[in-house]
């Protein structure tokens, strides 16, 4: 008779870990600032960081003029068709707020009233929040108020809240509107727009301007929607 072996039950081992089979920790993802200071210097335009954050209610960015010069201006540029560009005289101390899209955007500081300026610094906007919204104006045939302004033809309404505001501006018109308010830029900025429907048909758009105090703000016609005729004074 022939004794047979029979194994059961036979156990494994688990070979250590190699370094490919340990999935590697994610990398930290950099906090980006949300005011970004801006230094007008003698060695030119220096920005404490070159990414960060929008909020709510846009771009912060607080100056600082170093450089001993005077009539300093701050000129911001991005792409026509999607940004902001412009420049505004600053103090040493001014936090602007910009409604700049999310994006590329160059920064720089210009002297004596623009008569020498610094090469442009590049920086990068983003919007963890979500908080930039665009293409309602595009959907309705409009443009933003500030591609074609027409506001010479009628004068700003002004008012406590932007419904009065625009029933001020609206008074002036031959025939009657109604205000859409259309989601443009930041959801929290100063300065929303708003599209005057005639015949339930987009008319013209219009900004609403809160005053940095909060206590009034002021509406100004902007572009006409496609198929608008330009109104005479």
């Amino acid at each position: 008779m022939v004794a047979l072996g029979i194994t059961t039950g036979c156990g494994t081992s688990t070979p250590p870990a190699t370094r490919a089979d340990q999935a590697a920790s994610p990398s930290p993802v950099p906090v980006a600032a949300e005011v970004v200071d801006v230094v007008c210097s003698p060695a030119g335009t220096r920005v404490s960081a070159t990414r960060f954050a929008a909020q709510r209610d846009g771009v912060h960015l607080r100056v600082q003029n170093t450089s001993g010069k005077s009539g300093v201006y701050l000129n911001y540029n991005q792409d026509q068709r999607a940004g902001v560009s412009g420049g505004d005289p600053v103090d040493s101390g001014t936090v602007l707020i910009l409604g700049a899209a999310p994006g590329r955007m160059e920064l720089n500081c210009s002297y004596d009233t623009g008569s020498s300026q610094d090469a442009p610094v590049a920086i990068e906007v983003l919007d963890p929040a979500g908080a930039w919204h665009t293409g309602d104006l595009a959907a309705l045939g409009c443009s933003s108020p500030q591609s074609s302004l027409i506001d010479w033809v009628y004068r700003p309404g002004d008012g406590k809240t932007a419904d009065t505001a625009l029933a001020a501006l609206a008074a002036q018109f031959e025939q009657p509107v109604t205000w859409r308010h259309v989601r443009e830029g930041y959801v929290d900025s100063a300065r929303q727009t708003y599209v005057a429907m005639r015949n339930g048909k987009p008319w013209a758009t219009a900004s609403a301007d809160r005053s940095s105090s909060g206590q009034t703000v002021s509406a100004y016609l902007g572009s006409l929607c496609s198929g608008t005729k330009t109104p005479h004074s």
